[in-house]
């Protein structure tokens, strides 16, 4: 065994057979929080979505039933209803749908200032409200900052749930206790948390994700989640023909009466294909157990943050193992130099804003760990040495 490794971490096999996944086996992939690799069973998608697509308005039936089932499968994750939810493109349209409702007089909206640009920038572009950014020199959240930050002129609290930059993961209960004592609205990014963590969507008003990362899902269909107990009157000013009740051509006029469920995120055709893949990666989560998923990446997370720590990586992940999820990141000088370096040992992670990022899912292992440990510790050699990685 190496450096401390134990038994038990010497058991920790992946949750499921990595052969189920296109192009995994024998690849080092700790780049879940970028990007997962495809299910192979998801290929046989492609083919039944081309002849569904030939079949003309039956076809079109049965593309748009297997969306529903997408929906149902995932409302089953999040324990939620269907109806709540749609697939806007992704997490920056819907965060902008919402953004444009709630541009009242004299608001403001409140973020950390290390927030992803998708839940950022749409109230910088699309609305007058104040944006109030929390600073934070570690930038992880402070609770006390946001209360402090907060006023009776507050819309909006804008947060992840899991943190793209550090991997820190928030209480939402305590997030919604600051919201509601404003009576702002609490918005949250959950892309870093859907697919391999339980919890409460409830406690939001609204949340959204991308498909791409731990939901096993591919680019163009997002989520987005409207509390219809908490916001049963809100609409977008957007619309679109799949977001209004149909008016037959012979007696339409201007009148629009809006939809209320999901759709209202769909101002067109949502991508339809994109959708059912997620639905195949959120029912082979399902099925694995998203709790057991969520145990397995925190113990192989657990020992990431131990060894990385060890070596004297400057860690930008909260030491408090019950304030991360999923992510291990640390601070880099030299992106480039740090990805070739990775890369070069065959360890695919995540560089950018001057970090390394690494994020194990159900497909890894312990050995995936230490390659991906013993790669960072050979990197970091050369670059201490001014050597080529």
């Amino acid at each position: 065994m190496s450096r401390n490794e134990t038994a038990r971490e010497a058991g920790l096999k992946p949750l499921v057979s990595p052969g189920d996944f296109t192009g995994l086996p024998g690849l080092c992939h700790l780049a879940a929080a970028g990007e997962t690799p495809m299910l192979a069973s998801q290929a046989a998608v492609f083919s039944d979505f081309m002849y569904d697509k030939a079949m003309g308005m039956a076809g079109r039936e049965r593309i748009y039933a297997k969306v529903s089932r997408t929906a149902d499968s995932l409302a089953a994750l999040l324990g939620c209803q269907a109806v709540d939810l749609g697939f806007p493109q992704n997490v920056a349209q819907a965060m902008n749908m919402v953004a444009r409702t709630i541009d009242l007089p004299d608001g403001n909206v409140v973020l950390p200032q290390w927030e992803y640009p998708s839940v950022l920038y749409p109230w910088v572009t699309g609305t007058n409200l104040e944006v109030r950014l929390v600073v934070s020199p570690d930038h992880l959240m402070d609770a006390r900052r946001f209360r402090d930050t907060v006023d009776p002129r507050t819309r909006a609290l804008a947060v992840s749930l899991v943190s793209y930059y550090t991997g820190e993961l928030i209480d939402l209960a305590e997030y919604r206790e600051i919201a509601d004592s404003c009576g702002a609205l609490l918005i949250v990014d959950v892309s870093q948390a859907l697919g391999v963590a339980n919890f409460d969507i409830s406690l939001t008003d609204f949340a959204f994700a991308c498909g791409y990362k731990w939901a096993l899902g591919t680019h163009g269909a997002g989520i987005a989640y409207c509390n219809a107990a908490r916001q049963p009157n809100w609409q977008p000013k957007e619309s679109g023909w799949t977001s209004a009740e149909w008016v037959d051509a012979d007696v339409r006029d201007t009148s629009v009466t809006p939809v209320r469920d999901g759709r209202r995120f769909e101002l067109g055709n949502p991508a339809a294909l994109c959708v059912q893949i997620l639905g195949t990666g959120v029912d082979y989560l399902r099925a694995a157990g998203i709790d057991s998923v969520e145990r397995h990446v925190r113990a192989l997370t657990d020992v990431l943050w131990a060894e990385l720590h060890a070596l004297g990586m400057r860690m930008l992940t909260p030491s408090d193992a019950h304030r991360r999820l999923g992510i291990v990141a640390f601070a880099v000088e030299d992106e480039a130099h740090w990805r070739r370096g990775l890369e070069a040992r065959e360890v695919l992670a995540w560089t950018g804003d001057k970090r390394v990022r690494i994020s194990p899912h159900l497909y890894n292992g312990m050995a995936d760990v230490r390659q991906a440990l013993d790669a960072v510790e050979a990197v970091r050699n050369a670059e201490s040495k001014g050597e080529q990685p």
